[in-house]
């Protein structure tokens, strides 16, 4: 399931069937989103108007949000976590 062979072994019929119907679900929605994106841009392709994005798909995930600062211990945090996480990966333990 996408891990050692020992993980797969160790697992419950009920929980390979999650990971399978999971995993269905996600090719479906990647599938219906690969159609939507076809059949807009074809679409688009034919109008004569092209209308804004905000009214093609809405949504308010497309507002700039506001640039909020963010505490100075909060980003010392996240520059440590990537340190280790860079260190790890190169094998240069510190």
């Amino acid at each position: 399931m996408g891990g050692e062979p020992t993980g797969f072994f160790a697992t419950t019929p009920r929980l390979v069937g999650l990971v399978v119907e999971g995993r269905a679900r996600a090719r479906q929605h990647d599938f219906r989103l690969a159609a939507w994106l076809a059949h807009t841009v074809a679409s688009l392709d034919r109008a004569k108007r092209i209308p804004r994005l905000e009214k093609l798909i809405g949504g308010e995930d497309l507002k700039p949000r506001a640039n909020v600062p963010q505490p100075a211990d909060r980003l010392l945090s996240t520059v440590r976590r990537w340190d280790v996480a860079i260190a790890l990966r190169s094998g240069d333990a510190r």
